[in-house]
């Protein structure tokens, strides 16, 4: 079999192999063992790094847990991701995305949505609106993103101007009528807006539509959402975290 994948995650196994986890755009999320990988420059030439987009050649075994990745070409060179700080924002898009899917789950929007994000990664800065959208974006694909136009209690319409409610145990919004008396978390209605107009932006296009001084506030509600559906905190933020200490 033969697909599109980006690597998300790898570890040794033995002296020369590897165990890759991929997201392939024509399988879905697979991981496979591969043979001499680290010694390998035939068929694994500097292609299994994290971030490194490949054509990746493997084959499957009856009943086996493990593809055998037989060969897998890079297609696209690290450049400007070498950079720490893309290289720290590319590891937090494939974790989430690692974290957000399972095996074999066939989505091919996944795929292209993760190659636009790294590519417009590798063009320019990770901005509030990039990784916003991409989060959203993330969770409609995988089927966790809650309604942003309608109450999740009573159905009905958001407000445009008031604030909504984010229930924080069930991930889903509500407006004023609905918002009960639990440890609801109040939004503005202009973040809800502005990431609601982000679901249908291609990634490339979306760097320079700010967020302004509703940024932290849009970045704390797509965090909770993601967080619903993790069983536990994700690791690249906290590289991210200190990238951004020792620049300061």
């Amino acid at each position: 079999m033969s697909s599109l994948a980006i690597v998300l995650r790898w570890r040794s196994y033995g002296e020369s192999d590897k165990i890759v986890t991929l997201l392939t755009r024509d399988f879905g999320k697979l991981t496979g063992i591969a043979k001499g990988a680290k010694r390998s420059r035939r068929r694994f030439p500097g292609s299994l790094e994290v971030l490194a987009r490949v054509r990746v050649q493997y084959r499957r075994r009856p009943e086996a847990s493990l593809a055998f990745l037989e060969s897998a070409d890079l297609l696209a060179p690290m450049g400007e991701l070498a950079d720490p700080a893309r290289f720290a924002y590319g590891g937090y898009l494939v974790e989430l995305v690692d974290r957000l899917t399972v095996e074999e789950h066939v989505v091919p929007e996944l795929y292209d949505l993760l190659a636009e994000a790294l590519a417009a990664l590798a063009e320019g800065p990770a901005t509030s609106a990039l990784l916003r959208a991409f989060e959203l974006q993330l969770l409609v694909r995988a089927g966790y993103a809650p309604p942003l136009d309608t109450c999740g209690t009573c159905h009905d319409p958001l407000p445009r101007v008031d604030s909504v409610f984010l229930d924080p145990i069930r991930g889903v919004l509500r407006c004023f009528r609905c918002r009960g008396s639990g440890s609801v978390i109040e939004i503005g209605a202009e973040v809800i807006g502005r990431l609601a107009a982000l679901r249908d932006v291609p990634i490339g296009e979306c760097r320079e539509l700010g967020f302004g001084a509703i940024a932290d506030e849009a970045a704390q509600l797509t965090g909770r959402l993601i967080e619903q559906h993790l069983s536990r905190p994700l690791e690249s933020p906290k590289l991210i975290a200190q990238l951004a200490v020792a620049r300061s």
